[in-house]
């Protein structure tokens, strides 16, 4: 079981922050220049059948904010987005869930948020879940519950 959690964290969040820490000098020297990283939903609202998941998530989330905010005192122009999306017809989830967004849909939403200059993009239900756990946080994590 080590080994899974070992592999899934390293995918999920080391690799997130090794290849921001190898870019980052490209990036300083760009001019105006992007991160974008992937989260989840699960990362705001844990889904207890896939807890190493969710948490690596959280870590990319936090690790996304705080790489913002430090860019900001730095001075650099380079953006730091997050793209929150749920569920996404992919290999990987071929025969988990229902109501799965296509790849496309979660690409173009992101493009838009870009063009918004929206540094944290939810996507689809990721929307709505984010309010729910602002207002009835208990709530968002029954709703996950089940799904």
């Amino acid at each position: 079981m080590s080994r899974w959690v070992d592999a899934e964290l390293a995918v999920n969040l080391a690799a997130v922050a090794r290849a921001t820490a190898l870019f980052l000098p490209l990036l300083r020297r760009a001019g105006e220049a992007a991160v974008v990283n992937v989260s989840s939903g699960l990362g705001l609202v844990p889904k207890r059948s896939a807890p190493v998941y969710c948490a690596s998530k959280a870590g990319v989330h936090h690790l996304t904010r705080a790489l913002r905010g430090q860019l900001e005192d730095a001075g650099l122009d380079v953006k730091v987005f997050e793209l929150l999306p749920p569920l996404v017809d992919t290999a990987m989830t071929a025969g988990r869930g229902t109501g799965k967004l296509q790849p496309d849909d979660v690409a173009g939403a992101l493009l838009r948020g870009m063009e918004r200059d929206l540094l944290e993009i939810p996507v689809g239900k990721v929307r709505l879940l984010r309010w729910i756990d602002r207002l009835a946080p208990r709530l968002a994590e029954r709703v996950l519950r089940d799904a």
